[in-house]
């Protein structure tokens, strides 16, 4: 299975579970059914991550249209909810930084080893100075992220935040899925905790991921699924109006 057919399965699931939140509430397979979407866009966040060719271009993609996004739900709602473009922003943030880390570990000039020493004006960082920077500078992301999920409504909370992270963590297939399935798993009973009892529902997922080639397919159309998310919601909220 190509990530096109993944991005596609997500994207149709996702315009089910949310035609069920706005306008069939009570009919709840709609919402079972979209526990899918999630962690497939979060894994195809790891994989986009992963492939792409412009890191900084990929995240403000996301960013900036989570940002609009985020001002509409703020006016529509009229409370701070981060939405799920902001999380998988916040994702490729950690993922850079893990990214770095991993470079440092590895005896390599890190990213952010690099642009410390323009910084600093000096040729290079210390391989151990390389390390310790690199980790304590993760592990306080990792803690910033986690006390904003704490003191703001963000969507599919930290472990939502984490999934792609984890996902990323290893290089070979075996074991990014392992990764994938234990912190979707701990997003399943975090979020079925906090009284949302359809969320077991999204280790469904896990055989689609499982089956997926790792190639991009015949068809990517790569800023449809980027205009698809806000597009499908206005048209949700303008329906749910006219109702």
């Amino acid at each position: 299975m190509s990530s096109f057919v993944l991005k596609l399965i997500a994207a149709v699931t996702m315009f089910i579970d949310h035609a069920g939140l706005l306008l069939f509430p009570e009919w709840e397979f709609m919402r079972i059914i979209g526990r899918l979407a999630f962690p497939i866009y979060a894994f195809c966040i790891a994989e986009g991550f992963r492939y792409t060719r412009n890191r900084k271009l990929y995240f403000l993609r996301v960013f900036l249209l989570g940002l609009v996004c985020q001002i509409v739900y703020t006016v529509v709602d009229r409370q701070l909810y981060l939405g799920i473009l902001i999380v998988f922003s916040i994702s490729i943030l950690l993922m850079a930084l893990l990214d770095s880390f991993k470079q440092a570990m590895r005896g390599q000039p890190s990213a952010v080893g690099i642009r410390l020493a323009k910084l600093l004006r000096v040729e290079t960082i210390p391989n151990t100075n390389d390390r310790i920077i690199n980790g304590c500078l993760l592990t306080a992301s990792v803690l910033t992220a986690l006390l904003l999920c704490m003191k703001v409504d963000v969507d599919y909370g930290f472990f939502g935040i984490l999934l792609p992270v984890f996902t990323s963590i290893f290089e070979d297939r075996p074991r990014r899925l392992v990764m994938f399935t234990a912190t979707l798993l701990a997003l399943s009973i975090d979020l079925t905790a906090g009284g949302f009892i359809y969320q077991f529902w999204c280790l469904l997922a896990v055989p689609l991921i499982a089956v997926y080639n790792g190639r991009p397919g015949k068809y990517r159309m790569k800023y449809f699924f980027y205009i698809f998310y806000p597009a499908h919601l206005v048209f949700l909220y303008a329906l749910d109006m006219l109702l």
